[in-house]
């Protein structure tokens, strides 16, 4: 059965519609998710609202029933949909949850085993919808750090409209912004990687600097400022090139490599986005990545590392 999942503003999807609320609950820096006890798959804390219940009182209940969370912050992140074949539409509140006590199931609970993971397993009880749900919190955590930030609108043919753009507000269908990530290979032939902060998307994850590029920047002063305020490495402009490029929904892509030698323990970290760095090999972060300890790789980044 075919279904389409789409992301609204609260404001614009009256309350009485809204009949899930789904947690994205996090939990000393991984996920929180669930098994029910006749099914054998995982799940994301969730379910229905209640006729006498507001939104966020579902959210609460259900993130106690389906993991023993009993305090914790919530936060609305956005209203997603879920539109089956035959056009059918239902509406739920996406939470996200910082969980800072958390006890047994109760005896009432429909879940029999909770886990902590950085990454969704495969084996999902709503494959076509819990991924997009995940993926939109990493998101919505990561554009809304550095809010203050603008970015330069380009249009789908990666030129520039003349318009600004603040970070953390969602950009129109058509508009685009560029995103940078950089690879910095030494003469061994290492990577420098950092370590995510735990307030961000992806939290305590490995992964390459990279951003997105600020209003006025193009795309190699991005790659040079982004390296610098992320780890204090100076790069040298004539050691890096574009290596590949991709398009998402909302932001073209440059991958850069720059072959420069750089001392891991000169490596100075920005508090609230990274807490460590390392130099790794090829076959190191593959297995990383593997093994979900590395961010996800984008198509483009994983065709490069095959190919390097």
């Amino acid at each position: 059965m075919s279904l389409e999942v789409n992301f609204h503003s609260i404001a614009d999807i009256p309350d009485e519609r809204l009949k899930y609320a789904v947690i994205m609950a996090q939990e000393d820096g991984r996920w929180l998710i669930c098994r029910h006890k006749e099914r054998s798959t995982w799940e994301i804390p969730g379910g229905h609202r209640e006729s006498d219940e507001r939104i966020e009182e579902t959210a609460r209940r259900e993130l106690y029933e389906e993991t023993g969370a009993t305090d914790a912050d919530l936060t609305p992140v956005e209203v997603y949909s879920v539109t089956r074949e035959g056009g059918e539409t239902s509406y739920g509140m996406l939470f996200l949850a910082r969980v800072r006590t958390r006890g047994e199931l109760p005896a009432n609970s429909e879940m029999s085993e909770v886990k902590a993971v950085h990454l969704l397993p495969l084996e999902l009880t709503y494959p076509d919808i819990q991924p997009k749900l995940f993926s939109r919190v990493q998101y919505r955590l990561n554009i809304n750090a550095n809010a203050q930030e603008r970015w330069d609108v380009l249009d789908e043919h990666r030129q520039p409209t003349g318009r600004t753009h603040p970070r953390g507000v969602p950009l129109v269908q058509g508009d685009y912004h560029l995103v940078v990530l950089v690879l910095l290979q030494n003469d061994n032939g290492e990577f420098l990687t950092t370590r995510r902060a735990p307030n961000k998307g992806y939290p305590n994850m490995w992964e390459f600097t990279g951003g997105s590029a600020l209003a006025g920047d193009d795309s190699l002063q991005a790659a040079l400022r982004e390296m610098r305020e992320e780890t204090g490495i100076e790069l040298d402009p004539a050691c890096g090139c574009v290596v590949a490029s991709e398009q998402w929904s909302d932001s073209f892509c440059d991958i850069w490599l720059f072959r420069q030698n750089f001392d891991v323990s000169s490596v100075v970290l920005q508090e609230g986005e990274t807490t460590a760095a390392m130099a790794a090999s090829r076959e190191q972060i593959l297995q990383m990545e593997r093994e979900g300890e590395f961010v996800p790789f984008t198509p483009a980044l994983r065709e490069l590392f095959q190919t390097m």
